[in-house]
């Protein structure tokens, strides 16, 4: 039992009196602030530890409970919308702290509002991310990009995937918070991949470099509040988690790459695979026994030059053939790109290809439509394909030929029953949006004057034979050389990416001391909202909430400067000042298209975040840690298989490592004392478990999804993940049990 008070207001502060005699030296007479009056546990009210019947199976249950209803209502064949199931689980959660474990009501309202404005931070990375890819598709840096990767990597999709690879594990190491998923999903579309299994693969690749997260801060932060630990113990955790997660890589990772592209291309090119692994995560093993705060930056970054340079001596990388461009169902050139973009170089081709097919069969076999009817539904037969992963027209019967106009071609508008080929209804609304006529009585009769405008070629009629590399060149220009300013283009081209990469590593290593300056909590200026917190705004632009309804330390803070959401704007917003000269789009235009998406990612955010509030708070009470300390006692030294599935749990529902690691950290500890195993090991365990569960965490995916502009349920990625997941947790169980525990 805790310590009850009185509270009465003073002219500044709050004074604080113990009431219980017996805890006299344990408690001062008076309290004066709720930091001092913590250090004595007074500012608790008595909480109930366990549920009212007393049996550990059923705390278990209702602690579980709003997860398993999430995960179900997510993966049934008919999901909820995470924008509601999320918000339902949070509300459930609410339900089981105070009905069931009978916890502090106003310590559960004070998660719901801490929660709440937590969830500002994913909200505005992600909004930062879509801002960058949209600002980089206005000022045609991101189609210029892709096709200078294109050159680079000669189409090679195994290449473009492990490029990208080592990418996203930098941007891990230099930032966290979900940002290596924003930037690298959009990045694996815009090489003209599917959506869905870019998103899914970049997941599954963020699985194996947030053990280290943003300069070690799931190590040095999420493991912080263990006192038992020293420097010498973080540098085991690191070590260790580095063997398990590099060996885990090196195995899973030419599996995980089956996600994208068949297993004949991959076996052709293991050696390459191979190498480009060695050289990511080589130096991140290495680094990782001598510090654990740089292993994912450094890995990354020697991992892109090393990977590159295979790529252009051609080591290990087989020259497709026509074979292995049958395989590859999603494209039809493997030199052409894709968008997450409405208004994008691909996306004007795509209309005016639409464009070109309508003029064709609507000269080879005329047919009217009603007033009003003004999509093309119809003229969607077996012949035309629409991919709904990335929104390309895949002509199969024509592949080597192109769209000749060859009036011995015998097209014919589809019958009235033909549909849209994808996934939903969505995705048939998504082609009827991009694709619009004229309402007139005969079909498509004004369509070739309306594509004009976008590349539809002269002559009074649509090019029929334009492919996206004459679009591209179009837009722009054709490629320099080495002397007509190549150099200066590319560097002025890549600046949204080096700009920003550059910018995350300055404010992120500690050492620089921009962190510092753009973090400082002092000076600032004080407001007291009575008894809901205390607002605070510091001269580096730290918002603050301290002691949300005097609760002492649940208190909020959004560091604006140092966050990604700004860095990535103020790049944004260099670029359009870069390139003011030539835009597709305003910077009016990009921010109603962002502000546009996050509707429903927001919904289901604030929701992610109140649940995970609701979850961890309330140190021995929270629902979290009841969880855990029962199924410690349950298992004894088979806690050590469990033991990573729980760190992934914690991500599951968090979204972070760090906050994984700040959950059952301290049960993890307390397992590896009781069965007599390492410390350090369990600890590593619980790392590298949190790491993988990145690839199941719902924040990270409605992240994707919304930078990607991806329509599909949640829980469809997350069936696909799990897999991965679980693989790289037994596989690190196994790593892990052979060198390092000791019974």
């Amino acid at each position: 039992q805790y310590n009850t008070m009185n509270i009465s207001q003073s002219q500044d502060d709050f004074s604080y009196s113990c009431q219980d005699p017996t805890s006299v030296e344990a408690c001062a007479a008076t309290c004066v602030g709720l930091e001092a009056c913590q250090a004595c546990s007074c500012a608790v009210i008595p909480l109930q530890v366990q549920g009212p019947w007393d049996v550990d199976a059923l705390d278990v249950l209702f602690g579980l409970l709003p997860i398993l209803l999430l995960i179900i209502v997510t993966i049934k064949p008919n999901p909820w919308a995470t924008s509601f199931s999320l918000p339902f689980a949070a509300f459930c959660m609410f339900l089981v702290r105070t009905m069931y474990l009978a916890g502090d009501p106003l310590l559960a309202s004070a998660c719901v509002i801490l929660g709440l404005l937590e969830a500002l931070t994913p909200l505005s990375i992600i909004a930062g991310a879509m801002m960058l890819f949209e600002t980089m598709e206005a000022t045609y840096c991101l189609p210029y990009m892709m096709r200078e990767m294109k050159i680079l990597t000669n189409g090679h999709p195994i290449a473009e995937c492990m490029l990208i690879f080592s990418f996203a594990t930098m941007v891990e190491g230099a930032s966290g918070f979900g940002t290596p998923v924003a930037l690298g999903a959009p990045m694996l579309v815009s090489t003209g991949n599917p959506k869905l299994e870019s998103v899914v693969l970049l997941l599954v690749f963020n699985t194996f470099a947030t053990v280290w997260g943003a300069v070690g801060t799931p190590i040095w932060f999420g493991f912080g509040g263990l006192d038992q630990l020293t420097e010498e113990d973080y540098m085991d955790i690191s070590s260790k988690a580095g063997v398990a997660i590099s060996l885990g890589c090196l195995v899973l990772l030419p599996w995980v790459l089956t996600i994208l592209l068949p297993w004949r291309l991959i076996r052709k090119n293991l050696l390459f695979i191979y190498l480009a692994i060695l050289g990511t995560m080589g130096p991140m093993l290495g680094v990782s026994f001598v510090s654990y705060e740089f292993p994912s930056l450094l890995g990354g970054l020697v991992g892109i030059s090393i990977t590159a340079m295979l790529i252009r001596c051609k080591i290990g990388l087989k020259e497709l053939t026509n074979g292995d461009l049958e395989l590859l169902d999603h494209c039809d050139n493997p030199m052409d790109i894709g968008s997450v973009c409405e208004r994008s170089v691909v996306d004007d081709h795509e209309r005016s290809t639409a464009a070109s097919v309508a003029s064709r069969r609507r000269r080879r076999n005329p047919k009217t439509l009603s007033k009003g009817q003004s999509t093309v539904s119809d003229l969607t037969g077996p012949q035309y394909i629409y991919d709904t992963a990335d929104y390309r027209y895949h002509n199969h019967t024509n592949d080597d030929k192109g769209m000749e106009d060859d009036d011995d071609d015998d097209v014919e508008l589809g019958n009235d029953d033909d549909e849209v080929v994808g996934d939903s209804d969505n995705n048939k609304r998504e082609l009827e949006r991009k694709v619009t006529f004229s309402e007139t009585d005969e079909i498509f009769s004004d369509s070739e004057a309306e594509f004009q405008a976008i590349g539809g070629g002269g002559g009074g009629g649509v090019n029929h034979n334009k492919s996206q590399q004459d679009t591209l060149e179009e837009a722009l220009g054709p490629r320099k050389g080495w002397g007509q300013g190549f150099l200066r283009e590319i560097v002025a081209r890549t600046f949204p990416v080096w700009g920003v990469v550059v910018l995350l590593i300055l404010t992120r290593i500690e050492q620089i001391g921009l962190k510092q300056i753009l973090t400082d909590q002092e000076p600032n200026f004080e407001i007291h909202f009575g008894t809901f917190g205390v607002f605070r705004l510091s001269a580096s632009v730290v918002f603050q909430l301290k002691n949300i309804l005097m609760y002492p330390n649940l208190s909020w803070k959004y560091e604006l400067i140092y966050l990604p959401f700004f860095l990535f704007s103020f790049i944004s917003f260099l670029t359009f000042g870069l390139f003011r000269n030539k835009l597709k789009a305003s910077p009016k235009q990009v921010v109603g298209v962002v502000t546009e998406r996050l509707k429903n990612p927001a919904m289901a955010l604030f929701g992610a975040l109140v649940l995970v509030q609701l979850l961890i708070r309330g140190g021995t009470s929270s629902p979290a840690f009841v969880v855990g300390t029962i199924l410690a006692d349950w298992f004894q030294e088979g806690f050590v298989v469990i033991s990573p599935l729980l760190g992934a749990l914690g991500s599951f529902f968090s979204g972070s490592t760090t906050v994984s690691n700040l959950t059952f950290g301290d049960i993890q500890a307390i397992a590896a004392e009781s069965i007599g195993v390492s410390t350090t090991a369990m600890l590593s365990l619980q790392a590298v478990g949190a790491s993988a569960g990145n690839g199941i965490c719902l924040n990270n995916i409605i992240a994707a999804c919304t930078v990607v502009n991806l329509q599909v349920g949640e829980g469809k990625i997350l069936a696909r993940t799990a897999r991965y997941v679980f693989a790289l947790t037994t596989f690190a169980t196994v790593i892990m049990l052979a060198l390092y525990f000791r019974f």
